[in-house]
């Protein structure tokens, strides 16, 4: 379906993160932006700690306080606020809700099959690409320029 209400939707179940709590989504995407309207509970993360080799990311806050983890830098987020992670920077970034409540988002950005994402904090790479998604770790070594 081409329109999608957000507020009346049925949201998703998201994976949960270790002991966090489980976050919640409603998928908008189409076939080459990835659009999300993301609800993290307080105490969850939206995600592990990475950064996209080929894909652009961005958050806008839709409702509540957070705080982004923008490589070992902490930044407060609030309602309005927009923030985003340009493709191939090596910069990992996560955002954590620290408040007392709901945290909710629109997340958006590109579908590339060629993007490699890095967990520094994990050790593990995803790779994607025209066979499917998939999961590698890694011994991190310094990158050769």
């Amino acid at each position: 379906m081409r329109i999608t209400n957000i507020h009346t939707a049925a949201f998703a179940q998201g994976e949960a993160y270790g002991d966090e709590p489980a976050w919640r989504f409603l998928d908008l995407s189409g076939e080459h932006l990835g659009v999300r309207v993301e609800e993290t509970p307080v105490g969850g993360t939206t995600s592990r700690h990475h950064y996209h080799t080929a894909e652009e990311e961005h958050v806008l806050v839709l409702e509540g306080n957070a705080t982004l983890h923008l490589g070992e830098e902490l930044i407060e987020l609030g309602v309005g606020d927009h923030v985003w992670f340009p493709a191939g920077e090596r910069l990992a970034h996560h955002i954590r809700n620290t408040s007392a409540a709901s945290f909710k988002y629109l997340v958006f950005g590109e579908r590339k099959q060629d993007d490699v994402v890095f967990y520094p904090h994990g050790k593990v790479v995803l790779v994607k690409s025209a066979a499917g998604v998939q999961q590698y770790t890694y011994e991190s070594r310094e990158v050769q320029e």
